[in-house]
């Protein structure tokens, strides 16, 4: 009887050899080559910005800091600016700068999280939105401020 298995398990163990292997999230085991360059999603950041630049009256750049970058891109029929900043104030004062500038700017308030030395805060309004995150770098903190329908 014995002898009546042995020819099953042989075409069995025959089927599953020629099955591909099952996918997996292990990049490190797949032969594929990985892209050298990063997708594009619009303009890339200017290394210098123009000197001509301003931010709007609703989401300017903080008092006294510098300008480090300006990534500007088209979302359907709507243009989002990216601006980098620092500074050396702490936080809880940059919060409360933006927080005043965006209800005068007429946005309101939609998020907003401080812990420590790192924040985040957004606003929408009258067609315009805007956001900020700051977080700290060595001895620095660093502001990106986020906005469109300027």
């Amino acid at each position: 009887m014995s002898g009546y298995y042995l020819p099953i398990f042989v075409i069995l163990a025959g089927c599953s050899a020629e099955k591909e292997a099952a996918p997996s999230n292990d990049a490190g085991l797949h032969d594929q080559p990985v892209a050298s360059q990063p997708p594009s999603y619009g303009a890339s950041p200017i290394s210098t910005p123009p000197r001509d630049f301003k931010m709007p009256d609703f989401a300017p750049q903080y008092p006294g800091s510098t300008l480090v970058s300006v990534d500007s891109a088209e979302a359907g029929n709507r243009r989002t600016h990216e601006v980098r900043l620092t500074t050396v104030d702490n936080a809880a004062v940059i919060m409360t700068f933006y927080s005043q500038r965006f209800a005068a700017g007429g946005l309101r308030k939609t998020s907003d999280f401080l812990s420590g030395e790192s924040g985040m805060m957004s606003a929408t309004g009258e067609g315009r939105n805007a956001s900020i995150a700051i977080a700290r770098e060595h001895d620095r903190q660093s502001i990106i401020v986020t906005y469109s329908g300027d």
